[in-house]
């Protein structure tokens, strides 16, 4: 037998653990970085862990890598929220967010929703003397399925709580169903500051600008109660020119 005939058998057996059009069946759940245009039936708990490395030698530390864990409820039909703590370079605190799906696929073709988060630390960068006045962001969210296909779209803008500060932000996610439970696929975003202290600005590159983006990989088991998820790509981090490797790692349990 030879090594691809021995992977297919494989990734046939691991499959048929979690039978079912499990991807297909809705986009409730985030990528590794856009986020999801649903939301989960009512009544689901959802706990993720996450990781994230990327390029060093970037001015803001707090770019270059981090690890993050949440827990979602959704405790009525087309609303969820969820709580988390981060830790990213020497940056670290919790998040609040609410989602409400607004339009369903099943009724119109497509998926939307809205969103906001507050998060102690935010896009913008105080003086090191002074403390966090952390930010606000409000979330737009689309998406739809093709067939075999998915596409995600997000537009993301951010305030400073008490500040100028001011960014804006777009992901984008587009996968295809290899199997019922395993999809493959392009994730990206990038976020850039527009306002400072000195009012609304065009962003410089090098400064103002954060991306991330590659090849992602989803993978749910356990009769889709456990998913996997990886992306490897390339990463710029705020504060430096150079665009690097980077990767994402994601695991989420629902309950």
């Amino acid at each position: 037998m030879t090594n691809l005939s021995r992977l297919a058998v494989i990734t046939a057996a691991l499959a048929a653990i979690s039978p079912g059009a499990s991807l297909g069946a809705g986009l409730d759940r985030d990528t590794l970085l856009t986020e999801a245009p649903a939301v989960p039936n009512s009544g689901t708990v959802r706990v993720t862990g996450a990781a994230n490395g990327q390029a060093s030698g970037a001015a803001d530390s707090g770019s270059t890598g981090g690890v993050s864990g949440s827990i979602l409820w959704a405790p009525i039909d087309r609303v969820a929220g969820d709580v988390g703590i981060y830790q990213q370079g020497p940056d670290s605190g919790p998040t609040v967010r609410l989602r409400i799906q607004v339009l369903k696929q099943a009724d119109v073709g497509l998926d939307f929703a809205v969103g906001a988060r507050f998060k102690e630390f935010g896009f913008f960068k105080k003086q090191a003397a002074e403390s966090p006045n952390g930010e606000f962001e409000y979330l737009l969210a689309l998406g739809r399925s093709f067939g075999q296909f998915d596409a995600m779209l997000n537009g993301v803008i951010g305030f400073e709580a008490g500040g100028p500060g001011s960014d804006i932000e777009g992901k984008a996610f587009v996968g295809y169903r290899i199997l019922p439970n395993v999809r493959a696929g392009l994730d990206g975003r990038i976020q850039a500051e527009y306002k400072d202290e000195e009012g609304t600005k065009s962003p410089d590159f090098a400064n103002d600008v954060n991306l991330i983006a590659g090849p992602a990989a989803s993978w749910l088991l356990l009769r889709d109660k456990l998913q996997l998820q990886a992306l490897i790509g390339v990463s710029k981090p705020r504060g430096i020119a150079t665009v690097s490797p980077g990767g994402l790692l994601a695991a989420s349990f629902d309950f």
